[in-house]
């Protein structure tokens, strides 16, 4: 998209209205095309209603996207902005809210649950946070904990409900977008290039989802899903059920220990939305034992955001990524990084470790797949 100017003068509504038409085009040309159906506000529609499958249309969509937006922002002016800031979306969260209670919603019901639940009470904390912990490292110095007295994990095991829910909200956050799902990492990273029975292990792998969906596309490898002993029976429930129990072993682990020895010098460590849960000493805690049980061959492999340099990408899109940042920061004392983080947090665990390639839009949508491997 090209840059709007900051000035308001006439000719930005127009300028504008045209990018949306031109935007709005190029999409209806590539669903009419594909055949694919048409976006709608009806129960039945699309949920995930233009797919970026290619930089163009990737493009034309965040295009699309901010225009609308900055055109409606520009229509509306800044008192009455200000004036309606979140009023309308404090009280649909309150509505969604009873909604919940009463189980009504289905889809994307775990997303809207921990945001009310969770979320927005711990983000209340967030100013007593910065004053009371300015400086902290820990992961119980947060809003969360303010709130519900307890770290983010301490609190899902003392209430395991809430941890399934959680889980439900990662899958359901993710799988919005056929770019963000399982099926897509195991299309995105070319597995297909390791070693017959190569070993790829899932750190903090919960029961599996990747490793069942990376197992079925590529029959050639081997994985080991490592996570907590109370996982282990959906874990294996699942492997049964996708036809990969032979080629995927459950291993009760905890990240932060040394690797078990079935799993030192595996071609690949494996590790989705793990790292951003936590402050860089803790990452390193994480990082170590992977660094010192590779061998030479070995390469981890971490699915996360990359956050954008600031101004390199539209604002509706950034902003997304910045609120993700906001998040970590609230419920975790944890941040989101952008790719000079990543080199510095990989080379902080161990000096050997490098990054040699990443992998990003539009292959993948938000998280992009950053490979580091030991460099001597």
């Amino acid at each position: 998209m090209s840059d709007i100017p900051a000035d308001t003068s006439a000719s930005l509504l127009t300028t504008l209205a045209d990018e949306i038409s031109s935007s709005a085009t190029l999409l209806s040309s590539h669903i009419e095309s594909r055949r694919l159906p048409w976006p709608s506000f009806s129960a039945d529609g699309p949920r995930q209603p233009i797919c970026e499958d290619n930089e163009e249309v990737s493009r034309a969509r965040t295009a699309l996207i901010e225009a609308t937006r900055t055109l409606h922002a520009l229509a509306v002016g800044p008192v009455e902005t200000t004036k309606h800031f979140c009023l309308n979306e404090i009280y649909l969260l309150g509505a969604m809210q009873v909604l919940c209670h009463f189980e009504i919603p289905q889809n994307m019901r775990a997303c809207i649950w921990l945001r009310h639940a969770e979320m927005l009470p711990a983000v209340s904390k967030l100013v007593d946070m910065v004053k009371r912990y300015p400086d902290s490292p820990e992961p119980q110095n947060t809003a969360f904990s303010l709130e519900f007295g307890d770290t983010f994990f301490g609190y899902k095991e003392r209430y395991p409900e809430n941890m399934v829910k959680f889980g439900q909200f990662v899958d359901a956050f993710s799988g919005g977008s056929s770019a963000d799902s399982a099926e897509s990492i195991a299309r995105a990273y070319p597995w297909e290039t390791l070693p017959n029975r190569a070993l790829v292990v899932d750190v903090g792998g919960g029961i599996g989802h990747i490793s069942a969906a990376l197992a079925q596309a590529h029959p050639h490898l081997r994985f080991q899903v490592q996570d907590f002993e109370h996982l282990r029976g959906a874990a294996e429930e699942l492997m049964e059920s996708k036809g990969v129990k032979d080629r995927v072993e459950f291993v009760s682990h905890n990240f932060f220990d040394p690797q078990p020895e079935p799993a030192r010098r595996a071609a690949v460590y494996f590790m989705r939305n793990i790292v951003h849960n936590w402050p860089d000493l803790y990452c390193q805690r994480i990082l170590k034992p992977i660094a010192e049980s590779m061998g030479p061959e070995s390469r981890i492999v971490n699915c996360d955001i990359v956050l954008p340099e600031p101004n390199s990408v539209p604002k509706a899109q950034d902003a997304v990524t910045r609120a993700l940042d906001l998040t970590m920061l609230s419920m975790f004392n944890a941040k989101e990084r952008s790719f000079d983080r990543w080199k510095e947090l990989f080379a902080s665990a161990d000096g050997r470790l490098e990054i040699t390639d990443m992998v990003g839009k539009p292959r993948m949508r938000m998280d992009s797949l950053v490979e580091a491997r030991l460099l001597c």
